[in-house]
């Protein structure tokens, strides 16, 4: 009766959550940003004050998930973003919420956004508002961006699966993020994040929730600095094997090999 009352919770509260996370960011691109646009004509600083209220929104969304017992959530060596500083946030992406637990920890961190998302009618305002990267295909227009936010000091978040996991299957990584990496020489923080069971994954419906609350860890591990692969081979090769190297390492912290 009890794992009954409990499942019907976590998933009432996941479809609750689920709406809330789509109308509130259609609530504060129609009201909350534009108060912020109207009080602060500079771009840098409008931008700044946008990102901080999505750090905070999505820390209260976290800690409402947590103590609601819809899903809960440990945080590992976060005091290493300290020294972060004009850096990749590297991570796996098992799950729908991976970007807000990793952004609900960082209040001013740049991200590549899917262009899909740019459009959408409900958080497409909210990506615009905060400066985030398109990823439209344009690689130059990509990495002049990247290349803008990374000289201002700003650490840019990014899943190099560039979709979510589909669950028991390896790991595989794009190249886009080796490129900006070492087109840079950016220093890459490497995020491990683990659920168990898994919920919210790539091709699940938000309604099918497991019989048990999931939990997810999420570690912040080493910082890689790029000069161990600016040797002198060409840029394709460096790629490749940064790719094939962190690819390996995943696969090991998340025992797929």
């Amino acid at each position: 009766m009890y794992k009954r009352v409990n499942y019907c919770w976590r998933l009432a509260g996941t479809g609750i959550a689920f709406a809330s996370f789509g109308l509130g960011g259609l609530f504060m691109t129609m009201f909350v940003f534009k108060i912020i646009a109207a009080v602060t004509p500079d771009e840098n600083l409008r931008i700044k004050r946008v990102r901080h209220v999505i750090y905070s929104t999505f820390r209260l969304f976290v800690f409402m998930l947590r103590i609601s017992g819809v899903i809960n959530s440990r945080f590992y060596a976060v005091e290493r973003l300290n020294r972060c500083r004009g850096a990749l946030i590297v991570a796996n992406h098992p799950s729908l919420l991976d970007t807000v637990f990793l952004m609900s920890q960082m209040p001013n961190v740049q991200c590549i956004i899917k262009h899909e998302l740019w459009e959408n009618k409900f958080l497409g305002g909210v990506m615009r508002a905060a400066g985030y990267i398109r990823n439209d295909g344009n690689v130059q227009g990509l990495l002049e961006q990247c290349k803008n936010s990374l000289e201002m000091g700003q650490n840019i978040l990014i899943f190099p699966e560039g979709t979510r996991t589909v669950p028991g299957q390896k790991i595989k990584f794009q190249r886009g993020f080796a490129n900006i990496a070492v087109y840079f020489s950016t220093p890459i923080q490497l995020v491990t994040i683990k659920c168990n069971p898994s919920t919210l994954a790539k091709g699940s419906p938000w309604y099918d929730i497991p019989s048990r609350q999931s939990l997810f860890d999420i570690t912040f591990d080493e910082q890689l600095d790029m000069s161990d692969y600016l040797r002198h081979e060409p840029r394709s090769i460096k790629v490749r094997r940064l790719t094939d190297e962190l690819e390996q390492y995943y696969g090991r912290k998340l025992s797929y090999e």
